[in-house]
């Protein structure tokens, strides 16, 4: 790939942020709250990347408890997320080489952006504890979105946010998506960009790898020397 890439779209748990430990921590608090039983954290972390809602709908699951029929769900999801917006970086840290890439990219005029079905203002809150919000022309959470990935409305969404802020016009085949989960992949082929699975993240790797990205790279952070941004 010779050609200049212009944006980097990045997936946020597993891809920016190593944040199973907290999700785990967040979950298990509601449940608690709400008289189910805590759950392991593997097992916490094995249901994340299609958002908090089906996160929790897993995590009732996991114990014969059915979601659907739970009155007060709405307000457990709420609960949920008011806790983990309140305690988000406990134990999560930046992945290796995360903050060098996103000084690469602004040194190279190339733009970014977060497409995560992690809750708005939780993903707002941790880019501004670990201070690199300011590295992202567009934040998409599942709140403005009517399908979230696979489905590639947020990628569309994010591009649109760039141009418009930034008065350019980008070419999808010049962005890539990265991610750690087999719905990322899905998302950015369906969206016609170039794709790259972080395998070191959150998601199956199994069926991150068996999605075929255009990209294979352990951390996110790989990407700064790979010579993607030379161009």
């Amino acid at each position: 790939m010779t050609m200049k890439v212009q944006a980097v779209l990045f997936d946020m748990d597993g891809v920016i942020i190593n944040s199973g430990a907290d999700i785990a921590l967040s979950v298990n608090a509601a449940l608690e709250a709400f008289g189910y039983k805590t759950l392991p954290e593997d097992v916490l972390v094995s249901f994340v990347g299609d958002g908090a809602k089906k996160l929790l709908i897993r995590a009732l699951e996991y114990q014969n408890a059915d979601a659907a029929n739970m009155k007060n769900f709405q307000e457990f999801f709420e609960w949920y997320v008011d806790w983990y917006r309140k305690n988000p970086v406990n134990k999560t840290v930046l992945y290796p080489g995360m903050y060098e890439l996103l000084e690469t990219l602004k040194e190279k005029s190339v733009y970014a952006a977060v497409v995560s079905n992690k809750p708005l203002s939780v993903a707002q809150t941790i880019l501004m504890h670990f201070k690199i919000g300011g590295f992202f022309d567009a934040v998409i959470g599942p709140e403005r979105l009517s399908k979230i990935k696979p489905d590639p409305e947020g990628l569309a969404l994010a591009v649109s946010d760039i141009e418009k802020k930034r008065g350019v016009r980008l070419e999808r085949s010049r962005i890539i998506m990265v991610g750690d989960s087999a719905s990322d992949i899905q998302a950015g082929r369906a969206f016609g960009c170039i794709t790259c699975a972080v395998t070191e993240g959150l998601g199956n790797r199994k069926k991150l790898l068996e999605e075929k990205a255009d990209i294979v790279v352990p951390y996110a952070g790989d990407l700064k020397n790979s010579g993607l941004f030379s161009a």
